[in-house]
């Protein structure tokens, strides 16, 4: 359970008041950060940070250091999931992750693990233990998932794709295939985000970047059914939910049915009409256009508050980008941009 339930993040996640907004970044730790890279250099790959606990805890600090942030995250991928069912996973360098093995055929997918151990995750769960110890109740720390048909979509794939060829043809060809591989991750998921929950983490969210590709229909049969499933087994922690999707504002509809605490919004919805659409059902979290982090301050300002004023709601709102940070980004425009939010959103937060 949480040892910091009067954090600001938190009281923004119930819709209590506060006195600023609170912010974080998505891919905080990481990429854009010298310090990062010099790490990963010296490690000799991303996975060799993710599996060594000292490093991931250290990676996940560096943002805290440099920056007033509201939130630690863990350093960690959605992907890693795979490796419980004997698939295993590499990080190519501007290429993205790369699995040795797909689930195409009902026959790649008889071949799993089923009868996984979510222990071969421990790497994680020891980062969590550190990063509570190193956090010490200052800052909250977010831990997460992908959800079940996001991390499908990879599986299918093999790697990072444009197209989805593969996918799109089992969406069209076996959807009963489709169902057992989501089953099978929404279990792992499952006993994955609790077993998080048990080691310490304050939030959990759940990165559904491509339940965009879904038309309404299939959205609400290969993804937030699985998701609601997942949150109705951390329900009894107590512990808060954020979920994430592209195009959240076309998804919205559905959306907002979902039993979730906290919604990401990406960068091309306007927060307003989100806002609207779900009224106080749950908190929202964005959606700062990146391209504002490649602008001057006085720019940089306007956006702030702009999106504040469009907001328009003293309570229930978290600061973050509309996407994950990118590594050709400055750190010295982070900075600048957290200082403007700690300095703006006041006067749209006191009533």
């Amino acid at each position: 359970m949480s040892q910091t339930p009067n954090h600001l993040i938190l009281k923004a996640i119930r819709q209590e008041p506060v006195t600023r907004t609170p912010v974080w970044i998505m891919r905080q730790a990481g990429r854009y950060l010298p310090e990062y890279i010099k790490l990963k250099n010296e490690a000799g790959g991303f996975m060799n940070l993710v599996k060594n606990p000292d490093l991931a805890c250290e990676i996940a600090m560096q943002p805290l250091r440099r920056y007033s942030l509201d939130s630690a995250i863990v350093f960690s991928d959605i992907l890693i999931v795979a490796e419980v069912i004997g698939i295993d996973l590499d990080f190519i360098e501007k290429k993205g992750p790369v699995f040795n093995k797909t689930i195409r055929t009902d026959k790649d997918f008889e071949i799993l693990n089923k009868s996984y151990d979510i222990n071969d995750l421990d790497y994680v769960f020891h980062t969590i233990k550190k990063l509570k110890n190193e956090l010490n109740g200052k800052k909250p720390l977010i831990g997460f998932i992908g959800s079940p048909w996001t991390v499908a979509t990879y599986l299918i794939e093999g790697n990072s794709s444009k197209e989805f060829t593969n996918v799109q043809k089992l969406l069209k060809t076996n959807k009963p295939l489709l169902h057992n591989i989501l089953n099978l991750l929404t279990d792992i998921s499952i006993d994955y985000l609790n077993k998080q929950i048990e080691y310490g983490i304050d939030i959990s969210m759940i990165f559904d970047t491509w339940g965009s590709l879904l038309n309404d229909e299939s959205y609400e049969e290969l993804s937030l059914r699985y998701i609601n499933k997942i949150k109705h087994s951390i329900s009894k922690t107590g512990i808060p939910l954020i979920y994430y999707v592209r195009n959240t504002e076309s998804k919205i509809n559905q959306i907002k049915n979902l039993d979730i605490d906290v919604l990401g919004i990406d960068a091309s919805a306007k927060i307003g009409d989100i806002k609207r659409a779900v009224g106080n059902r749950f908190a929202l979290q964005g959606n700062l256009d990146i391209e504002v982090l490649r602008s001057d301050e006085k720019a940089m300002i306007k956006s702030v508050n702009d999106l504040l004023k469009d907001y328009n709601c003293p309570v229930g709102h978290i600061f973050n980008l509309g996407s994950g940070i990118t590594p050709d980004i400055d750190p010295s425009k982070v900075n600048l941009l957290i200082d403007i939010i700690r300095d703006i959103s006041p006067s749209y937060n006191v009533k």
